[in-house]
């Protein structure tokens, strides 16, 4: 036995190790219109996942494996860059961001490789060049942002609440102001509904749903804080549950009910278009 424990241990030298891909991560800040790039001096690119707002994005076509990689975007958006490289050999693979307004480029450290595998994770924020933010255009992808963000604000049951409420409001209103015009239209002993009076009574429909919004949402967020107090204090049990408290729906609801409110009030005694109802 002792003269083979030499002999195990001289081939357990030789044997190739394995060991485990490198995973390094960075985070790069560009401005819009820059170019984010990832080269490497021999065809080790083997695969690139990227995660974000890739209609805004101009990606470099690839035929793998590959030697470069290019991203940019005109819009102010966070993407997220997984990169698989391996090769046989020795190889080096650098970041380099290329400036849009004079053409300059810099350098963020390379990785050396000699041999096997490089899974790298780049978080590339491009924002606004500074001096662009005033006058620049508003277009469609602004004003998404602004509402993707605006309703990031609301949990996610109050945004369900909403649109359910919504699309319903929105067919039974249309569908009543339908049946009220063509009524109107036989029976000839009302006027049919103008412009006026249909913006009156979309006033109206929005106002009611806005109203039962707040109603539904308000019973819901006082339901949930009466159960748990009573088998807190009632039955001496401490529940955890999905807290559905949220004031700001219920602030925002009720603020813009009554803008809606007073609008409604206004197109009835200002302009009276309130259309004249039967007896």
């Amino acid at each position: 036995m002792l003269v083979g424990l030499p002999l195990v241990l001289a081939i357990a030298l030789f044997l190739p190790v394995h060991s485990e891909a490198m995973s390094p991560q960075e985070a790069v800040n560009l401005y819009s219109g820059d170019k984010l790039k990832v080269t490497s001096d021999q065809p080790a690119i083997q695969r690139v996942v990227i995660r974000g707002n890739l209609s805004a994005a101009s990606i470099s076509s690839l035929s793998y494996p590959a030697r470069n990689f290019t991203l940019t975007s005109n819009a102010t958006e966070l993407y997220t860059l997984n990169l698989w490289l391996s090769y046989p050999g020795p190889y080096t693979t650098s970041i380099v961001l290329a400036n849009s307004s004079d053409g300059s480029t810099t350098q963020l450290p390379s990785y050396y490789v000699s041999n096997g595998d490089l899974n790298l994770t780049i978080f590339a924020s491009f924002q606004t060049p500074p001096g662009a933010g005033t006058g620049a255009p508003l277009g469609w992808s602004s004003f998404y942002d602004w509402v993707g963000q605006f309703g990031g604000a609301f949990p996610l049951w109050v945004r369900i609440l909403f649109l359910v409420l919504g699309v319903q409001f929105a067919f039974v209103g249309y569908r009543w102001m339908r049946f009220e015009d063509e009524r109107r239209r036989l029976e000839g002993h009302l006027p049919p509904l103008d412009r006026g009076n249909r913006v009156y009574l979309w006033t109206d429909i929005l106002f009611r749903g806005l109203v039962t919004a707040f109603a539904i949402s308000f019973a819901i967020m006082v339901g949930e804080v009466s159960i748990i107090l009573l088998a807190k204090y009632l039955f001496f049990v401490d529940l955890s549950l999905v807290s559905l408290l949220d004031f700001f729906s219920l602030f925002f609801v009720a603020a813009l009910g009554s803008i809606i409110y007073l609008a409604r009030e206004g197109l009835d005694r200002l302009l009276d278009l309130k259309p004249i109802m039967e007896d």
